[in-house]
């Protein structure tokens, strides 16, 4: 009888301390007690995820590591709000070190003009770092560029002397984490569901891909494969495991099916999303993702047919077309340049970049492989539901206007933009340190250009046609018409003898 009365007593008592969270897996979870009331949204993604199902519990993820500067004392436990790649690694090594093997990972290095502040830094009150940043593309505001191009890219995040975290919240892709490392699983996986079906989903990369300089999610709703997600994604299967997500499964890629899934088996799944590009159609000129080229230790042969015919339009000199330049931007020169701390806080012997020195070292693993074996890769995806001839014809067509694109934005920055510059005719008339030749000339290839390789390659004719090669042509007829102005601007100065 006593031994009936004792346990009665500790029921009793259990239930007193811990109450019921309704759909809670184990209602006697100290965070779910509490968060259930505190943050109920939270609480409910976790019980939707299948962290929840599989028995992986708040503490599991926000147990903070002895050694991570960003862990707190929270009513006894000490936890912490960055749950960084190190901490997903736990359980998903591979996706992780496929993560840190891309471009997205150095992502936060491309920013770091807009991060770093030459003048007038302060922290207010709010921990959120304002100043003179050294980016003319954000007015040189740092409070900006926090909402703008570091929303996306990721910050610098820093633990204040309170302990409290400085230029937080941020979810970036490439955040730099104070735990020395680098990248936000749940820029893709949006906590706290962590939800598969979500990232498979095109919006979830149309979140920082769009806009006038990396348009991807307006070229793909363009596309027919956008299309026909637009008509019937709804009705398509996206829980599969990895490795088993298939043509069976849905009726048209999405930014996760090429560039990541495995497709029923064609290929094995990767968190590389640098893995399958032959191709740079970022940089100021496009060339093949070879080491040699990477490095920048090669400039990269324009069609000599195609390059001869624009010299010819453009009065140019036999050869002048022959070759671009390669290897930038560079991240790791970036985070040099204008954030040297960052720098050598994440890259070095033992760091998270155990080298950084050109944009080759951003790319690892299955992207260092030949453009060749990751061109491969991708026809292996697309030959799931085109004939190889197809697929093979629409690569063709594309690469073509890689050396058009290569040939006319070369043209006009030999023809029009570099005189403006070699002969100093608009160091009066600029805005932030930029004239408007200099902006026109970043439209070409950091807008307009983009746009033009990128929606050939992605089914999008009207970006490669109207938003992309025909602004081209009349940024370059622009630029033309500065050249003049200011060459007859700089004689009546002279003539006039007017400084």
């Amino acid at each position: 009888m006593k031994k009936i009365l004792i346990i009665i007593l500790g029921l009793l008592v259990v239930a007193g301390f811990y109450p019921k969270v309704a759909g809670a897996q184990n209602p006697t979870d100290p965070c779910i007690s509490c968060h259930d009331t505190v943050t109920p949204g939270i609480v409910k993604q976790w019980q939707e995820s299948k962290h929840s199902k599989v028995g992986v519990k708040c503490y599991v993820c926000h147990r903070a590591k002895d050694d991570d500067p960003a862990g707190f004392n929270h009513n006894g436990y000490r936890v912490t709000a960055l749950v960084t790649p190190k901490y997903c690694q736990s359980c998903h090594a591979k996706e992780v070190e496929e993560f840190k093997n891309s471009l997205h990972a150095v992502a936060g290095f491309f920013p770091l003009s807009a991060y770093g502040v030459r003048s007038g830094e302060k922290v207010t009150k709010d921990n959120i770092t304002i100043g003179m940043n050294y980016n003319y593309k954000t007015n040189f505001s740092r409070e900006g560029a926090e909402q703008g191009c570091l929303h996306c890219h990721g910050t610098v995040i820093k633990v204040g002397k309170d302990g409290k975290l400085i230029n937080w919240p941020n979810n970036g892709i490439g955040r730099l984490n104070p735990d020395g490392s680098t990248g936000s699983c749940t820029a893709c996986h949006t906590r706290h569901r962590f939800s598969i079906a979500e990232a498979r989903k095109p919006e979830a990369c149309g979140q920082c891909h769009l806009g006038p300089d990396h348009p991807q999610i307006e070229i793909y709703t363009e596309s027919k494969h956008g299309a026909i997600y637009a008509a019937d994604g709804e009705n398509w299967n996206w829980d599969v495991p990895p490795g088993q997500w298939g043509p069976k499964d849905i009726g048209a890629p999405t930014c996760a099916t090429c560039h990541m899934s495995g497709f029923g088996g064609a290929l094995q799944p990767t968190h590389n999303v640098s893995a399958r590009l032959k191709w740079e159609l970022e940089p100021v000129f496009s060339w093949p993702t070879e080491k040699k080229y990477l490095e920048g230790k090669a400039k990269f042969s324009i069609d000599p047919d195609i390059a001869r015919r624009y010299e010819k339009l453009y009065g140019l000199p036999k050869g002048s077309l022959s070759k671009v330049g390669t290897g930038k931007p560079n991240p790791f020169a970036i985070a040099k340049k204008f954030a040297p701390e960052v720098y050598k806080a994440y890259v070095g012997p033992g760091k998270w970049f155990e080298k950084g020195d050109t944009r080759y070292d951003a790319l690892r693993g299955a992207a260092r492989r030949s453009p060749e074996a990751k061109r491969a890769d991708m026809e292996k995806v697309c030959t799931q539901c085109h004939s190889t001839t197809w697929v093979k014809g629409e690569f063709a067509k594309a690469e073509k206007v890689i050396d058009a694109y290569n040939a006319v934005a070369l043209a006009i920055k030999k023809k029009f933009y570099d005189p403006i510059k070699k002969e100093k005719l608009d160091v009066d008339i600029k805005f932030n340190g930029k004239s408007r030749p200099d902006s026109l000339w970043h439209e070409v290839w950091h807008h307009q250009g983009r746009r033009w390789r990128m929606g050939a390659f992605m089914q999008g004719p009207d970006y490669e046609h109207w938003h992309g090669a025909y602004e081209v042509s009349t940024a370059g007829a622009e630029l033309a018409n500065w050249l003049d102005d200011l060459r007859t601007r700089k004689a009546v100065k002279q003539k006039l003898n007017l400084k």
